[in-house]
């Protein structure tokens, strides 16, 4: 949205979420919002992985849900194109009202759903996703899209350099020459309990400065809380490691700003099982599992820090992966706007 404003300064932009409502408010400005669940979301155990029975009753009549949403969003559609990362359904309402569409996305729910084993969704609701793709104008992906994706979508899909927040207010901390690690949670908390336990194992490493969230409540010499309100991006630049889930935004933000990473998968989680293949297979972060991280980070990240970290670093500093990504996909755009 940033980038399309530059182009069209006069464009009025309606933004559709649900979960992401209250961030929307706060950090985007200029733009009417609609809080309505825009039709996909997958559940998780309290460990983060996906809870297949929940997922399976979720989707259960799938297809009579999705045409009712596609019938209500005709009524309303007074729009001239739409871009959405990744509702099906916006591809459909667009198509039927002879409007582009683009969609934006890392990785699609059809193939995160078949990832799942057992199968928690059935084949005709992929189907059924699959076939209102094909009404999407263009699918723009970044780097580290799971090659099957792209390969699947051939000819609709378009790979384009990282999209990164554009306006980061750069924060600087005074840790002195201590290192210093950013550890940054999902947004639901998942991790919270186990980086409450990880930080109690460091309290006498005082080499270390740690920055969380407030909301953690950590009252530790070596631990510097950020405020709820402050955006975690703004201190990825002036940190020396950053931990966390292996989320794409976080991936984004670290590689942009060349800050190394040490990332947590979650179990029988498609999405960011690759995520960390991908990146490691490039030597572009490194992988530890939640109960290393829970119950030993005070062995691992010393040892981790003398060696493999070096590497890490000089990949970070020497990498060439393009971050004009929203420059990239807005040119595009405009090529059929």
């Amino acid at each position: 949205m940033e980038e399309l404003r530059k182009h069209m300064p006069e464009l009025n932009v309606t933004l559709q979420t649900q979960s992401q409502i209250d961030t929307a408010e706060r950090f985007i400005p200029n733009v009417k919002l609609i809080n309505r669940y825009n039709n996909i979301r997958w559940d998780k155990k309290p460990n983060g992985s996906p809870d297949l029975q929940k997922i399976r009753e979720r989707f259960n009549g799938y297809m009579s849900i999705s045409d009712d949403f596609v019938k209500s969003e005709l009524a309303e559609y007074e729009y001239d194109f739409s871009i959405s990362d990744f509702v099906y359904e916006a591809f459909e309402v667009a198509s039927y009202k002879s409007k582009p569409s683009f969609g934006i996305a890392h990785f699609t729910w059809d193939w995160f759903f078949t990832k799942l084993y057992p199968p928690a969704v059935h084949t005709d609701v992929i189907h059924h996703l699959l076939k209102m793709t094909e009404k999407a104008t263009r699918i723009y992906f970044p780097p580290f899209t799971p090659e099957e994706i792209i390969q699947y979508y051939k000819g609709r899909a378009v790979e384009v350099p990282l999209i990164l927040k554009g306006s980061i207010k750069h924060k600087l901390s005074n840790s002195g020459n201590c290192f210093k690690i950013l550890i940054m949670d999902s947004g639901t908390g998942i991790l919270s309990s186990a980086i409450i336990k990880a930080l109690g194992l460091m309290k006498n490493f005082k080499e270390f400065q740690f920055f969380v969230s407030e909301k953690l409540n950590i009252e530790q010499e070596n631990v510097c809380s950020i405020p709820s309100n402050d955006l975690m991006v703004d201190y990825v630049a002036d940190m020396d490691l950053v931990i966390g889930r292996a989320g794409f935004n976080t991936i984004s933000e670290c590689l942009g700003l060349r800050t190394p990473m040490l990332l947590i998968g979650e179990a029988m989680n498609p999405e960011l099982n690759e995520n960390i293949l991908l990146l490691k297979k490039q030597n572009l972060g490194s992988f530890i599992s939640l109960e290393t991280f829970e119950h030993e980070l005070d062995k691992f990240l010393p040892d981790f820090l003398k060696h493999e970290y070096v590497f890490l670093r000089k990949k970070m500093n020497s990498h060439e992966i393009g971050i004009n990504g929203a420059e990239v996909i807005v040119n595009d755009m405009l090529n059929y706007l």
